[in-house]
C-alpha cells in the first residue's frame, strides 16, 4: 500500500471502474453492519466482497487506529 503523506489525501486504491446493482433489503443492511464493523465505505465493502469472489486482493482495508476518522 502506498505510503500516506501528511496533508495529501488518501492513498490511491489504484484503477476502479463504477458499477451499480440493486439489491434487496436484507443484503443492504448486511453491507451496512458490515462497513460500520470494519470502518469501511460501503462501496469498500462491496468491492472487497467481489475481489474476494473473483479471487483478487481485497482493494480496502481498515482504517489504522492513528488515521483521522470521517464524521458527520
Amino acid at each position: 500500500m502506498p505510503k500516506r503523506v501528511p496533508g495529501r489525501g488518501r492513498p490511491h486504491k489504484g484503477n476502479r471502474v463504477p458499477m451499480m446493482s440493486r439489491v434487496s433489503p436484507a443484503v443492504a443492511d448486511a453491507v451496512r453492519d458490515k462497513a460500520e464493523e470494519l470502518d469501511l465505505s460501503y462501496s469498500d465493502v462491496i468491492a472487497n466482497i467481489l475481489a474476494t469472489h473473483f479471487g483478487h486482493p481485497p482493494v480496502a482495508t481498515p482504517q489504522a487506529d492513528d488515521q483521522m476518522k470521517l464524521t458527520a
